[in-house]
């Protein structure tokens, strides 16, 4: 090995979570990646197993939703740990085992949704922090979420980081301030 960037291959540290080394996956949309009951597949599994046994320290998972029904999602979409937490904690913690006997930490990262982001076709219900355009197509108005569906999502957010804990997971990333998708749209609208 290269002594030029040791400090790679070095441990660090996330809060008190260990990694191996500093090198770590970047999170990749796994759209059409969930099984029937919002699990994810085992093509799913395999690619992240597989990016253990390369040797990378921390894997961030894809966008999983929270909530599939807020926007009316096609599903099978995203994976989502709210839709039927018993089948992704035992996908999730079967995947997760095989991940960590490499030594390998991993976080699932979760997302409340796209608001105007929303690909026309890919949600029923168009939703966003305030009444707007889409960001694809103007001609569909977004409408205005109520306090209750606020309120849902946040108590989603939070079903999701205990299923994520019970499924093995070492952490969660909540995706936000990337390309305009709904959290990131609070902060504007």
């Amino acid at each position: 090995m290269s002594t030029k960037y040791k400090e790679l291959f070095e441990p660090a540290y996330i809060g008190k979570v260990q990694i191996k080394n500093k090198l770590s996956m970047a999170p990749m949309g796994p759209v059409g990646y969930a099984d029937a009951l919002g699990a994810m597949n085992q093509r799913l599994q395999e690619y992240y197993v597989e990016r253990a046994k390369g040797g990378i320290g921390l894997i961030i998972t894809g966008i999983c939703s929270v909530d599939l029904d807020i926007e009316g999602m096609v599903r099978p979409g995203l994976p989502c740990p709210t839709q039927n937490p018993l089948a992704f904690i035992h996908e999730a913690y079967q995947m997760n085992e095989r991940i960590h006997a490499y030594g390998t930490k991993i976080f699932l990262q979760l997302t409340g949704g796209l608001g105007r982001s929303a690909l026309p076709g890919f949600a029923t219900k168009f939703i966003a922090p305030s009444e707007n355009e889409n960001r694809f197509d103007p001609r569909i108005k977004h409408r205005e979420m109520t306090i209750e569906e606020i309120k849902n999502m946040i108590q989603k957010f939070v079903m999701s980081a205990v299923v994520a804990k019970k499924a093995g997971f070492d952490g969660v990333e909540i995706h936000a301030v990337h390309e305009g998708y709904l959290l990131d749209q609070f902060a504007i609208a």
